[in-house]
């Protein structure tokens, strides 16, 4: 039977749309929106103190009125922010080690009613990207570390995921960690090589069977999560890997729930 080390804490994000707040850089992707900048296109014109123009003679009006096609255009990226994510992800292709990368730009729009106006409605268009990469079975921590930080260089908003696994091989499983939303900053090479090094260690860990990890927008390792799959619930095999994670870089993050055996950590 597998058990399961379920290490994190949640923590409540201040902003829930990729990329209409949480940081000065922001503006950028709010700039990025052609069709009506970043507070969407207005559908409905509101009445004013004017008089309404007269309304048409019955016999004039038409009984099945052809419905106006929508003229609003598709939501698209600035060329500037379109140009960072293609450079990001032309320099991620050219790191050592890297097997795949991959990336989607989606766009995800609401509408809402104006408050000022009850017939006026507002669409908001809310851009988001994530990369995925893939790293070569042989790639070292210092390899897996330098793709969140050349994404950093290039990328200046929240908007951006990135999902990094190195696959697996002998002596080692496969690991992924996701970086969620951190690259409107500096990722210091030091920070994301730790991860990656704490990561290859635990996936050559004996017992050892799954290995996920989160690093939230805050880039605070011990405010992220980290899922572990044991194939055992012997109490010892559990206390040697609670061991090894204490000497990674997951090793202040909280750790809830319990162990397969019902053993509370």
């Amino acid at each position: 039977m597998r058990s399961r080390l379920v290490i994190g804490l949640l923590v409540a994000l201040a902003c829930t749309v990729p990329l209409t707040a949480c940081s000065a850089a922001e503006g950028l992707a709010r700039d990025a929106l052609r069709s009506g900048g970043s507070s969407g296109s207005e559908t409905a014109v509101c009445p004013t103190d004017e008089a309404p123009a007269p309304a048409p003679a019955p016999e004039a009006a038409n009984p099945n009125p052809t419905p106006t096609p929508d003229r609003t255009p598709a939501p698209t990226l600035d060329p500037a922010v379109a140009s960072q994510v293609r450079t990001a992800l032309r320099q991620v292709r050219a790191l050592p080690a890297v097997a795949e990368a991959t990336q989607t730009t989606t766009n995800t729009p609401s509408s809402a009613p104006d408050p000022s106006c009850s017939t006026r409605w507002v669409t908001s268009n809310h851009f988001a990207s994530r990369f995925t990469v893939t790293m070569d079975p042989d790639a070292t921590p210092a390899e897996a570390g330098a793709v969140p930080t050349t994404m950093a260089t290039e990328l200046a908003w929240t908007g951006v995921s990135l999902t990094l696994t190195v696959s697996a091989d002998e002596g080692h499983i496969a690991s992924t960690v996701h970086y969620e939303g951190a690259f409107d900053q500096q990722i210091p090479t030091s920070t994301s090589t730790a991860v990656a090094q704490g990561l290859a260690t635990l996936a050559a860990t004996p017992h050892v069977t799954g290995l996920e990890a989160s690093i939230p927008y805050t880039m605070r390792v011990d405010y992220g999560s980290l899922v572990i799959g044991v194939d055992s619930e012997d109490q010892g095999v559990l206390d040697r890997v609670r061991a090894v994670i204490d000497t990674t870089a997951f090793a202040d993050t909280t750790l809830h729930g319990s162990f397969g055996n019902g053993a509370k950590p």
